[in-house]
């Protein structure tokens, strides 16, 4: 498996720079229209049920995530690390939050319960926490020592995170 270091390292300037174009232009569409979601809950007041209301937090997580990815490649200094924890937090939020509507569509479908807002406590505990807690871990022992050389994932240095040893 190549790691991170031996992708970035066969790729040309040019090459980053395109990958950077598509993945802030995916995120630009993604950023739009979990916006327009978002706007929609908040104007349309009849839309402010629990199901909907599920969907506004994925949608806000979202929206997050593809701020976040929009900033595009920033190769230098701790903003990278900013940019990469902001992401990396916002975007698996915006995943768990999708188990969690399959959770509650389960539970109401299939097992024809009707407690599932009594769970939206959980749900937050559920997302918020994990996506904290995974954050951190991801984090654990990454020395900053090579700012430049990933670049967007400069974050992400193999051999030395993940690792909870001490």
């Amino acid at each position: 498996m190549a790691t991170v270091k031996a992708v970035m390292g066969n790729l040309t300037v040019a090459e980053r720079q395109v990958l950077t174009a598509v993945n802030s232009g995916a995120s630009s569409l993604s950023f739009v229209g979990s916006g327009f979601i978002v706007l929609c809950y908040l104007l349309f007041k009849e839309l402010r049920k629990f199901s909907f209301k599920l969907v506004f937090y994925l949608a806000l997580s979202d929206m997050c995530c593809s701020f976040f990815s929009i900033i595009g490649d920033p190769s230098k200094g701790y903003f990278c690390y900013a940019q990469g924890y902001t992401t990396h937090f916002f975007c698996l939020a915006s995943f768990l939050w999708t188990t969690t509507i399959a959770f509650t569509l389960h539970r109401t479908v299939v097992r024809h319960k009707t407690d599932v807002e009594d769970l939206e406590p959980m749900f937050h505990l559920y997302v918020w926490g994990t996506s904290g807690v995974m954050t951190v871990i991801r984090s654990i022992a990454n020395n900053h020592e090579h700012l430049s050389r990933l670049g967007t994932w400069c974050w992400a240095q193999t051999g030395h995170t993940g690792k909870a040893s001490i």
